[in-house]
């Protein structure tokens, strides 16, 4: 179940007065506060990497945006002519910063460390202090970030701003010349913090994600944990985060804790970075025991380009999951209750509770087929099965594959994997691909008579049922 309108009025009435749900049936059809567009990981390297830029500006000024967020990482390699053509999209569409019709449209960006750190990459420490590398360089020194910033976007730098967009504060903390934006955004609000409404929302944004709130302690990109401790202390924050690429098609995108964090995804691809799954490369941030070679090629998620639009209203937040590559929905809408609780509607555990596992069609089969691979020499058992149907708006991210010996009076598992579904970042459209779970024969101790059988698994961990293939000879 995804945290639609219906489920978010369905949670109010449930909660009560008590909750402050009893206005929130009401206010449903009033107009917003202000509407937000949100990307993060633009990443341009070279020309033309700007079109899907330039395609969600379009969309967001279109759909009558009061300004845009972009949570880090515009640069891929830190150089100021990849931020130049950013800004020069942005004016594009944005001529002084106004749209069309006249209203202004606040530029809400932050730095990220590809902004700062990326012409660095590949250098050593005496190449780094070549003229010609420095030459275009944006993260050379502090000043330097400044000068850069303000020459591109023709307004005053600082590591950490607060902008106004209709009554709605927006905090914005650059990543820092020594890595040290946690620093500075605590600076900010142990000063300032007492100066924003606590009767409205208000925006936070910086590159990396607040630590243990959006998916998990596991998740690839988080801080160092002070971001997550500052604004436990404002149940209107709602932290925009990026830097992990983590797909806006997971639930597990929104977080409220003591206060609501919000995965931005990526306008430049959608992240791999998870652990054990046998069509990525693993997560450096999380489980590291893994030393296996895989015999599955890692998926390419290079048109998962993702961004979201945000209407801000005094009590909720309604936000447009959208990707630029199809110019489509990537689901229903989500309506976030604010002020955040801990216990709300909202919360990981409450939600998970509520999820449908996805279901594989009645006449679903399961193909096996075993090969040699090149160039290793070893064989591989390549187990193919269809995508598992969405159940009550609950989409498979993943399938467990089992692999079951069955002689004598006994079965008993030789092996289990895990693989991201084809299409876990897709708009509905696009789904339905064939899924593909490729593993080295070797790896199952015991020969003989074997039954593969795949579930398919919600984000939040809920499995479907099993479909199995006919009995396979292993030797």
């Amino acid at each position: 179940m995804e945290f639609s309108r219906r489920f978010f009025i369905g949670s109010c009435l449930a909660a009560g007065a008590s909750a402050g749900c009893s206005s929130f049936k009401g206010s449903l059809s009033a107009k917003p506060i202000a509407k937000i567009g949100v990307l993060s990981d633009v990443h341009l390297k070279a020309p033309g990497d700007e079109n899907h830029f330039l395609k969600a500006l379009e969309y967001f000024r279109d759909n009558g945006a009061d300004g845009v967020l972009v949570a880090g990482d515009i640069a891929d390699t830190g150089r100021i002519g990849q931020l130049k053509r950013a800004a020069d999209s942005w004016f594009k569409v944005f001529p002084d910063g106004k749209a069309p019709d006249g209203r202004k449209v606040e530029q809400l960006f932050v730095y990220g460390n590809h902004d700062r750190w990326g012409w660095t990459w590949g250098l050593n420490e005496e190449q780094r202090k070549n003229p010609a590398a420095i030459a275009d360089a944006i993260g050379v020194s502090h000043e330097s970030m400044k000068k850069v910033w303000e020459d591109c976007f023709h307004e005053e730098y600082s590591p950490v701003w607060m902008k106004n967009v209709n009554g709605i504060a927006i905090v914005g903390a650059h990543w820092g010349i020594n890595d040290d934006h946690n620093k500075a955004m605590e600076k900010f609000f142990a000063e300032k913090g007492k100066t924003i409404n606590p009767h409205l929302p208000f925006f936070y944004t910086q590159h990396d994600h607040p630590k243990d709130t959006c998916f998990g302690a596991w998740a690839w990109g988080h801080d160092d944990g002070t971001s997550t401790r500052v604004l436990s202390a404002f149940p209107n924050a709602v932290a925009f985060s990026g830097h992990s690429h983590y797909t806006l098609t997971d639930e597990r995108s929104v977080w409220q804790g003591a206060f609501t964090s919000i995965n931005t995804s990526s306008l430049r691809y959608s992240s791999k970075d998870y652990s054990c799954r046998e069509n990525v490369g693993g997560n450096g941030f999380g489980y590291g025991g893994e030393k296996r070679a895989h015999a599955q090629k890692t998926i390419d998620t290079y048109d998962g380009c993702q961004g979201m639009l945000v209407s801000v209203f005094a009590d909720r937040l309604e936000i447009e999951r959208r990707e630029f590559v199809y110019g489509e929905s990537l689901g229903d809408d989500w309506i976030v209750p604010i002020p955040a609780r801990a216990d709300g509607p909202m919360s990981y555990a409450r939600r998970a509770a509520k999820r449908s596992a996805p279901a594989f069609a009645p006449n679903a089969k399961v193909e096996v087929f075993i090969k040699d691979s090149m160039p290793s020499g070893r064989k591989v058992v390549e187990v193919f099965f269809p995508a598992a149907h969405v159940v009550d708006g609950c989409r498979a991210n993943d399938y467990e594959v089992t692999a079951t010996l069955l002689e004598d009076d006994f079965d008993l598992v030789q092996a289990q994997r895990r693989v991201l579904a084809s299409d876990f970042y897709l708009p509905a459209s696009k789904c339905g691909k064939e899924n593909c779970c490729a593993f080295f024969l070797d790896e199952l101790p015991l020969k003989g008579h074997y039954v593969f059988s795949v579930r398919p698994i919600e984000c939040f961990g809920k499995k479907g049922a099993a479909i199995s293939s006919d009995v396979v000879v292993v030797s």
